[in-house]
């Protein structure tokens, strides 16, 4: 499964948005299509998901998990086409800009990750990221009981 997020900058402030149901702040983006092209389907995404046209810049990184070789994170650079669009989402309830040495605490751990390899600024970088062993366990588990 290939998901794609985006780093989305303006006023030197990052887009951080929530979805229903969830109390944590995450990058805009989600799954692509199976046979989509990356940055084909972060533009989509971010126009299916914030209803606004970009231009997809620099590839952050292509990220992980230890235990899920199947599942990879594809992280752009993505420029409004029109600065200052007005944004509009179905699928998030909440979507604002943050200070980028001020983020809240409750951002998605693999996303502070990605946001830590964007403001290096040595990217793009190609990363495994460490999931729990216990806790891989027990989803393993879960989906196991639930077929």
């Amino acid at each position: 499964m290939k998901k794609a997020y985006a780093v989305i900058i303006r006023n030197g402030l990052i887009l951080l948005v929530r979805r229903q149901g969830m109390p944590v702040w995450d990058l805009p983006g989600g799954e692509l299509l199976p046979n989509e092209n990356e940055r084909d389907g972060m533009q989509r995404l971010i126009k299916e998901l914030l209803s606004f046209d970009s231009k997809v810049e620099d590839l952050i990184g292509i990220y992980t998990k230890e235990y899920h070789d199947e599942e990879i994170t594809y992280v752009y650079k993505v420029q409004e086409t029109v600065s200052q669009s007005k944004m509009e989402s179905h699928e998030y309830v909440a979507f604002n800009f943050f200070d980028l040495q001020n983020l809240p605490l409750n951002v998605f751990p693999d996303r502070l990750r990605q946001i830590k390899d964007y403001k290096t600024g040595r990217y793009p970088v190609r990363l495994r990221l460490k999931e729990n062993r216990w806790l891989f366990k027990i989803k393993t588990f879960i989906k196991e009981k639930r077929k």
